[in-house]
């Protein structure tokens, strides 16, 4: 018996090993970047740079299809039997996958429309990304280019399945963006940012090689580009525009409010309900406009918020007088506050980046923003800064931007993140709103520990960004679950965020859920920092429960909230 036993095994198969939880999360991520190659060029993967995503019903349904199963995958992973890390990497994961799952129609269908993130912008966003070094890149820039008109064809259709069950947008949005393409229609060869890198070649590229492509970028744009551009336009204004849906709120789809709950777990992380939000923001615009008056008051002002801020916006000093001046202003921030780090921060990354101005074409309708510096650092991060008609912008809410937008927020912590070793690449790219919004967000309270806010207006200025935040919480419930009209939303943004666009009313019609997530990051990291400070008592130090925050990348929050109460308890 045991010979025939021996034989058995001899002519078996061989069994391959089982996949590593490692292997198995690398597999996941180089599978992500082949079906989503604009994400593969946003994290410097340029392999796929020659190709967008497929947006045909066979590719959603693929990638469909791949979430579904790498979740599955994932669940044959004794959690037991992972390390800490890869304990941690794994929750993470099966969170992501089940939020994609959840939001996979809307984030597509509903999200394709709109003048923020929208399809169109994609295009352009992902233009800029792309490397122009090589001849090899300036053919992957061409290859995309003439891949627009497939790319619009697959989106139309994906669109008229959305049309078919309801799932649209309303008409405010739609005009928007129908603006947006009719601007980006009227560009030519000549001015369009799509061909910058055509109109300024490296000197390693031959002359003749740069004639070349640049007679064949301009025909690829006239011929093909501009022809798809205006037939999504069309289509814009012409069917689309006749199946918009009603009213400003989300939940007027078929079965809207469950998509808006959704929507609010999918840019929160938290389980919280839009009604329970709703009252927080309420709350929230209460308290900080309490501190406000207080501090007003401490400055011998005796009159409202909105008088102090009419007084501020009146006062010369508070303006600038050029571009030049705006960005000296934030450069100066910005280097008051690195040498302060280290009283913060235990660890600090190897921060290499700028600030610039907006170019002059993209700055009327381009808010200030963080660019993370290239994945292998090879390039640096930059804080975009809109100096728009500087005359007209005010001194006293620029040290809380600084804050935000560069260091210690977005590039400080998109930096440290990128840095990090020991853990799979898809959590050094992994991000989530209320994490990076809300840590930028959280960065702002830091200004009079690094240095700024020495004066009662920069002071004001930060709890103004701050209320801005919380007034967000308000009219996005409002819209999408309350019931609010467009013009209860504009009435509420006046009368607790007047200096603020009322863009920013739209923005949210457009995008529901998303501006929920700066202020409840923000709420939960200050949360955390409460009660460890309590637990703690004088054995508190910032340093550390700021490393605690940082130091495994971008997480959901009920994640965070779970990896600082593991801290706290090996602490006490």
């Amino acid at each position: 018996m045991r010979r025939y036993l021996i034989v058995l095994l001899l002519c078996a198969p061989m069994l391959a090993p089982a996949q590593s939880i490692q292997d198995f999360f690398k597999q996941s991520f180089e599978e992500r970047l082949r079906d989503n190659p604009e994400f593969a060029t946003g994290v410097g993967r340029h392999e796929y740079d020659d190709r967008w995503t497929d947006w045909s019903k066979a590719g959603r349904e693929q990638r469909r299809a791949h979430l579904q199963e790498d979740l599955r995958k994932l669940g044959t992973f004794p959690p037991a039997s992972l390390s800490p890390q890869d304990r941690l990497s794994a929750r993470l994961m099966q969170y992501n996958l089940q939020l994609q799952l959840d939001a996979f129609d809307l984030e597509n269908e509903l999200f394709a429309v709109m003048q923020q993130n929208g399809l169109h912008n994609a295009i352009y966003s992902t233009i800029d990304r792309m490397p122009a070094r090589t001849v090899r890149d300036y053919e992957n820039l061409l290859a995309r280019l003439k891949a627009v008109p497939a790319y619009i064809d697959q989106n139309l259709a994906m669109l008229d399945d959305g049309v078919g069950r309801g799932m649209v947008q309303p008409k405010i949005v739609v005009d928007l963006v129908s603006q947006q393409l009719a601007g980006q229609i009227a560009q030519d060869r000549n001015n369009t940012r799509l061909l910058a890198a055509f109109r300024a070649f490296p000197s390693n590229i031959p002359q003749a090689e740069q004639t070349r492509l640049r007679s064949e970028a301009g025909a690829v744009y006239d011929q093909q580009f501009l022809p798809a551009w205006r037939k999504y336009r069309d289509y814009l204004t012409g069917k689309y525009a006749r199946s918009v849906r009603a009213t400003a709120g989300v939940s007027s789809i078929p079965n809207g409010r469950n998509a808006y709950a959704i929507l609010a777990r999918f840019y929160t992380t938290t389980s919280m309900s839009p009604e329970e939000i709703h009252k927080l923001g309420l709350a929230e615009v209460a308290r900080i406009e309490g501190e406000m008056q207080t501090l007003i008051r401490q400055t011998g002002f005796s009159g409202s918020i909105a008088d102090y801020e009419r007084k501020l916006e009146a006062s010369p000093d508070q303006h600038f007088h050029s571009k030049d001046e705006m960005l000296e202003f934030a450069r100066n921030a910005a280097k008051i506050i690195e040498p302060e780090l280290p009283n913060q921060f235990r660890h600090i990354p190897p921060l290499l980046y700028g600030i610039r101005i907006i170019p002059v074409e993209r700055e009327a309708a381009t808010a200030t923003n963080a660019q993370a510096p290239a994945p292998d650092f090879s390039a640096p991060g930059w804080m975009n800064l809109n100096t728009y008609q500087p005359e007209k912008q005010v001194k006293y809410d620029k040290q809380s931007l600084v804050l935000h937008e560069a260091v210690p927020g977005h590039i400080f912590q998109l930096t440290l993140a990128r840095a990090l070793t020991g853990i799979p690449d898809f959590r050094r790219f992994y991000s989530n709103s209320a994490y990076v919004e809300g840590w930028a967000l959280y960065a702002e309270s830091l200004g009079s520990q690094l240095g700024l806010y020495r004066d009662p207006a920069s002071h004001f200025g930060q709890l103004a960004s701050e209320r801005f935040r919380a007034v967000r919480l308000v009219v996005d419930t409002g819209l999408h679950s309350m019931g609010w009209t467009r013009e209860q939303a504009i009435d509420y943004f006046k009368a607790h965020a007047p200096s603020e666009s009322l863009a920013e009313v739209d923005r949210y019609i457009a995008w529901p859920g998303q501006a929920l997530s700066y202020k409840m990051g923000q709420l939960k990291i200050r949360q955390l920092r409460t009660e460890a400070e309590q637990k703690l008592g004088a054995r508190f130090d910032i340093r550390e429960f700021h490393d605690v925050v940082l130091r495994d990348g971008v997480l959901p929050l009920d994640l965070l909230q779970q990896q600082v109460e593991d801290w706290l308890r090996a602490a006490r």
